[in-house]
């Protein structure tokens, strides 16, 4: 079976306001459809909105359910702007030749989760809308899909996924899934059954009491071992199933409470604030509150001030009144001396001998002192002046200032927490902060459970071969000791034969489909990669560990981009071993890659993707010249994506071939 797309229509998913039908179809001697665009023009949506329509998940790895709150920023901004509501995806595509027609509508009107419709018609009947998903999984299962759907950051991580134990236990089943085996391993698991009847029946019948009671002993022992595994894996499935039914009821309670998620955690980061403020808010206040114990004479500073400046004007009259009874005290000084005669103290001089004039200037000097030292009165008080600039604070009132604006401005902060904290407890008040944090912790442990049901799955199946070869053997010996039925022993012998048969062939199957994909890949990588002749092989494990050998040995180191040419590899080796065929859509795959190993990669891998490979590049990856000339008539389609009026929000696409 081989699925194959035919045409794309999107309305209003991100970028795209109406692109309606855009061709998809190929043939076999052009099977490549090549959409240029460069970084941010829509080239991963065009991608998602394939993985959504399909699953009902625009990304990898999740759940529709996961995705539902995401959901409405892949709404066209300007349609939502001009009032539309509807975002529409639609996939015409043909397998088992008939035609599908797959669409997919969200109606984004505001709520917290968008409605999500779909609609899957074959030819001209209406699938039933609970059976669109089975009917998509039969065609192209979600499991698989990372097989053919696949972007460059899946392709990065692709090989260290291989390479990690818990990573490649689950991407074993994908793989599996993708060659057949499990269908294998249940039609294996129902011919042990009929195994098991024919040897019931056989005992029954065999003549020799002894040898049918150690037989009939050794079938139930064998039948108790695997009602036992049979009961461990009906109870483990029902577990996985029940832990898979919870984790999709909690994915979509978490879905629907993502905003209250968002508040509870704003609500939790408030209430430390808030206690943080109130911490601050009262050491601001012990702080202001010692400062005025200190500084208890700060509020009267403007009036020591005051003071200080009358007692300092008063020191300065008294220091002038000093300064002038000094002055006349010298000139007292001077004309007594000139009376007794002798030299001036001054400069030094013979004095002229006294006089009238000089008696009566004396006279006067002497008034005029006596008049000075009875206007002068008290003198300087500079002791007091000293201790009124002691009582002066010059700090405290700045830093209490300083203190009360950090006060205020603590206070303002915490009215504006509390009041979006009331806001918050309003939206919350129906729902427990610590019940939706509990709804993470219950995620992460159903998918640690769900993790550890599907590894004891792994162990069952080898205590069921263990139990198979004993089962064999018991018919073996069940068919020599022979019986009263010759029909019965054919019987046995068939269903023994066909059982081992099974086992063998799972066992083969397994064996030399891992040797094929081995040779394949490696085939393949040796195509891609430069200086091929450094390079040994690439070797798969029956674990599907993958290892790059040299030519001196295993575990030969590589690069990002080498890697990468591995990752390629096994997944074209996969493709082309699959038992189910599909389409190839590859999101920027070249970004790692140098222009030699791009030409590699277009001229050998691709063409053995199959009938149909749709390819999503940037001019740092491809060109458009680039691609005509590597790939010629082996591209079908091409389309470039572009802005029409310049709008990072509105895109559209145009086709060039």
């Amino acid at each position: 079976m081989t699925l194959r797309f035919e045409s794309i229509s999107l309305k209003n998913f991100g970028p795209y306001r109406d692109i309606d039908d855009l061709s998809l179809t190929t043939e076999p001697e052009s099977p490549v459809v090549v959409i240029h665009g460069e970084n941010t023009l829509g080239k991963t949506s065009i991608f998602r909105a394939l993985r959504w329509c399909l699953y009902g998940a625009p990304e990898a790895g999740k759940t529709p359910a996961e995705s539902a709150r995401g959901l409405a920023d892949y709404m066209n901004r300007p349609a939502r702007a001009d009032g539309e509501t509807n975002m529409q995806v639609g996939i015409r595509f043909s397998a088992n030749g008939q035609q599908y027609h797959l669409t997919r509508t969200a109606t984004v009107d505001g709520g917290s989760t968008p409605r999500v419709t779909t609609d899957l018609r074959i030819g001209a009947n209406v699938v039933q809308q609970a059976s669109i998903d089975a009917e998509i999984g039969r065609l192209l299962h979600p499991q698989i899909s990372e097989f053919f759907l696949f972007d460059g950051e899946l392709l990065r991580d692709f090989y260290d996924r291989l390479n990690s134990d818990r990573e490649r236990d689950l991407l074993r089943g994908s793989i599996e899934s993708v060659l057949g085996i499990p269908a294998l391993q249940l039609a294996s698991r129902d011919i042990g059954g009929m195994r098991d009847d024919v040897m019931q029946r056989q005992v029954k019948a065999m003549k020799s009491q002894k040898e049918a009671e150690n037989a009939r002993r050794r079938l139930r022992e064998l039948k108790s071992q695997q009602e036992s595994l049979e009961k461990d894996r009906s109870d483990t499935m029902a577990s996985l199933r029940k832990a898979e039914l919870d984790l999709e009821d909690v994915r979509e309670r978490i879905a629907t409470v993502d905003d209250l998620k968002a508040d509870a955690r704003e609500m939790e980061g408030l209430e430390a604030q808030i206690k943080g403020g109130e911490a601050q808010e009262k050491a601001l206040r012990e702080e202001m509150r010692g400062l005025l114990v200190r500084g208890w004479l700060a509020p009267a500073r403007s009036r020591l001030v005051s003071a200080l400046l009358d007692v300092q004007t008063k020191n300065d009259a008294a220091q002038a009144k000093q300064k002038e009874i000094q002055g006349a005290r010298d000139q007292v000084e001077l004309l007594q001396k000139q009376i007794k005669g002798g030299t001036c103290p001054r400069c030094n001089q013979e004095l002229p001998p006294a006089d009238a004039a000089t008696q009566r200037a004396l006279a006067e000097a002497e008034v005029e002192l006596q008049r000075l030292r009875d206007a002068a009165g008290d003198g300087p008080d500079l002791a007091l002046e000293r201790r009124i600039q002691a009582l002066i604070d010059t700090k405290t009132i700045d830093i209490y200032r300083d203190k009360q604006d950090q006060l205020n401005k603590v206070v303002s902060t915490q009215y504006d927490r509390r009041r979006r904290l009331s806001t918050i407890k309003d939206r919350l008040k129906d729902n427990d902060a610590a019940a939706i944090r509990q709804l993470g912790n219950e995620q992460d442990r159903l998918e640690q459970a769900i993790e550890s049901y599907q590894t004891f799955f792994y162990k069952l199946a080898e205590d069921e071969t263990k139990i198979s070869t004993e089962q064999n053997k018991l018919a073996g010996l069940l068919r020599k000791l022979g019986g009263g039925h010759p029909a019965l022993a054919a019987e046995a012998y068939f269903f023994e034969y066909v059982s081992s048969l099974a086992t063998q062939t799972i066992d083969r199957y397994q064996e030399r489909t891992r040797a094929e994909v081995e040779s394949t890949a490696t085939n393949m990588f040796m195509k891609l990669i430069r200086n091929p002749e450094g390079y040994e092989r690439i070797t798969i494990g029956r674990d599907y560990k993958v290892d790059l050998v040299g030519k001196r040995g295993p575990s030969m180191k590589t690069s990002e981009g080498g890697r990468q040419l591995i990752a390629l590899s096994l997944i074209g080796a996969l493709k082309r071993a699959a038992v189910r065929g599909g389409p190839v859509v590859l999101d920027s795959p070249l970004a790692r890659l140098d222009l030699e190993h791009r030409e590699n990669v277009l001229n050998s891998w691709v063409p053995e993707l199959g009938s149909q490979a749709i390819l999503l590049v940037q001019s740092g990856e491809l060109t458009e010249d680039q691609a005509r000339k590597i790939m010629g008539k082996r591209i079908g389609q091409a389309y470039r994506i572009y802005r029409p009026n310049h709008d990072p929000e509105e895109a559209t696409i145009e086709r060039t071939q």
